[in-house]
């Protein structure tokens, strides 16, 4: 049983964060960093609702497209693309109007 080769190791390079006298450790090749991404309460409630919405279209779609067997597959769609395109738009554009996590830190330091 043949074994696969591992990739190739590179030193990762050191940054303003890390302290230069620390060994950098191994990375493959093509490693993704981790990004570190977080979301203010506001777009998490957002995130939220539309997962929610997004939900609900579905099964009421589901339910209206079993009501006619025989259109199923159409009537599925026609249903469930004319609430979800309206929920994605509203969804997307209201990302406009919520205030950013790095505005709510600066608001916070000006006080």
């Amino acid at each position: 049983m043949p074994v696969a080769p591992k990739p190739p190791l590179r030193k990762k390079l050191p940054t303003a964060q890390t302290d230069p006298q620390e060994a950098p450790p191994d990375v493959p090749i093509g490693a993704a960093e981790p990004v570190q991404t977080t979301l203010s309460p506001p777009h998490i409630i957002r995130l939220v609702i539309v997962n929610t919405l997004v939900l609900a279209q579905l099964c009421l779609a589901i339910s209206i497209a079993a009501q006619h067997p025989e259109e199923m597959v159409p009537v599925f769609y026609r249903v469930f693309l004319s609430l979800l395109l309206p929920t994605l738009i509203l969804g997307t554009y209201s990302k406009r109007f919520l205030p950013t996590l790095q505005a709510q830190q600066r608001q916070q330091v000006q006080q």
